[in-house]
């Protein structure tokens, strides 16, 4: 080897040294070194942009050429074979339907029937205030009555006094 090529090797490995240390500033590429990679789909995604008619003409010949390749009867029998399978599918979709509405209609009785309970035990305590309220004002008006009496009794006892006060007074000043 000669010494310019020895000399190279040994700048380059000294570099690659110096940046493992991160003594050196990052290798920068050349632009003969750089190379332009397009992937495969921007690429096609490209060629759609640029050619779209392009594109649906081919695609109406692919199709002519398998629509010639294929034979009728295959096309008949996938036919009907899909038609079985949409019969078996509806089959399914009803049964399933049918199910679902069972399973409404169940949960709906047994709301109802929630709600009848419900309903009983709100009657029920409805009638237990309803007689607890008569018994209430019942015994308000009891307490009223005795107040009452008891307010008639002393006015009367304040009132006969106040008389008889006032008479005891009318008789002194007279005499």
């Amino acid at each position: 080897m000669s010494d310019q090529k020895t000399q190279r090797i040994r700048k380059k490995i000294s570099d690659s040294q110096a940046r493992t240390q991160g003594k050196a500033a990052p290798r920068r590429e050349t632009p003969q070194h750089r190379t332009v990679r397009r992937s495969p789909r921007g690429t096609l995604d490209k060629a759609i942009e640029d050619h779209p008619l392009a594109l649906l003409a081919g695609s109406m010949v692919l199709g002519a050429i398998a629509a010639t390749l294929i034979p009728a009867s295959f096309g008949r029998k996938l036919a009907s074979r899909a038609l079985g399978a949409a019969a078996v599918a509806g089959e399914l979709g009803a049964l399933y339907g049918n199910k679902a509405w069972g399973a409404a209609a169940e949960g709906a009785r047994a709301g109802q029937d929630k709600l009848e309970d419900l309903g009983e035990t709100l009657a029920d305590h409805g009638a237990d205030a309803r007689r607890r309220a008569v018994e209430l004002g019942t015994l308000a008006g009891k307490r009223a009555l005795e107040l009452a009496g008891a307010a008639a009794k002393n006015a009367r006892e304040a009132g006969g006094g106040a008389i008889k006060a006032i008479g005891d007074l009318s008789d002194r000043v007279r005499h």
